[in-house]
């Protein structure tokens, strides 16, 4: 029995030695690995821009009013080809067209109509873009000689964004990888095989902004903006 004990005892001594000595070599196998985000930035040009103006006009009749508002929309055509002698494209969007009802005294509205008002519009397209912002402004004149008019933009965009998304993500994980280097070496490691790399969403912002969404931004104000990617990357300590 005593003989039994004892070998148990030796048997546990030599397990519990032996951990003691796998320990450091288990640490180091499963040791975490380094996550690191990489970031890169591009200033790019807006090539591509596009304005819709619309002019609205009234007339006792819904013909009367619709034919006022297509001489008013002429005339945002014609101060349109002023500004933009290049590469432009106007189309003419969906006219509508409601009945005004007159009011009593009281100020109610009664069901008889007054008059009748047109909407017509057009949405301007065009690579030119420091024109286009240009023709907003000379639009808006308009509004002196009785036109009511109302725009919305101009906005500007990038026609392919394919080959700056692909700069982008070669810079940010070049940015990440050098990273990720620095911390290695930095705790006396070497940096291991890359196991993980996922890219973050686009953010097109205006020119010295910070501001991000998780869905991506798209900024359409300005000709000038900067593109910005960041990338998760993951890589193992060693090897």
């Amino acid at each position: 029995m005593r003989t039994a004990i004892i070998a148990i005892l030796s048997l546990v001594g030599l397990l519990g030695s032996a951990l003691i000595i796998a320990k450091p070599w288990v640490t180091i196998r499963h040791a975490k690995p380094i996550i690191v985000k990489g970031y890169a930035e591009k200033l790019v040009h807006a090539d591509a821009g596009s304005l819709t103006a619309s002019v609205t006009a009234t007339g006792p009749t819904n013909a009367e009013a619709y034919e006022k508002a297509g001489e008013k929309l002429q005339k945002v055509i014609g101060v349109t080809h002023i500004n933009l002698v290049n590469q432009v494209e106007i189309v003419e969007l969906q006219t509508s067209v409601r009945e005004v009802l007159k009011t009593n005294e009281k100020g109610q509205k009664i069901n008889v109509i007054d008059y009748y008002a047109a909407t017509r519009k057009v949405r301007i397209n065009t690579v030119d873009v420091e024109a286009l912002q240009k023709l907003g402004r000379a639009l808006y004149d308009l509004n002196s000689e009785g036109i009511r008019i109302t725009l919305s933009g101009p906005d500007f965009f990038v026609s392919d964004l394919d080959p700056i998304k692909l700069d982008l993500v070669k810079s940010a994980t070049t940015n990440g990888k050098h990273r990720a280097k620095l911390m290695a070496q930095s705790s006396g490691e070497t940096l291991g095989a890359l196991t993980s790399a996922q890219q973050g969403v686009i953010q097109i912002t205006k020119k010295n902004s910070s501001a991000t969404s998780s869905y991506g931004i798209y900024d359409t104000e300005t000709i000038e903006k900067v593109v910005k990617m960041v990338v998760t990357l993951e890589y193992e300590i060693g090897g």
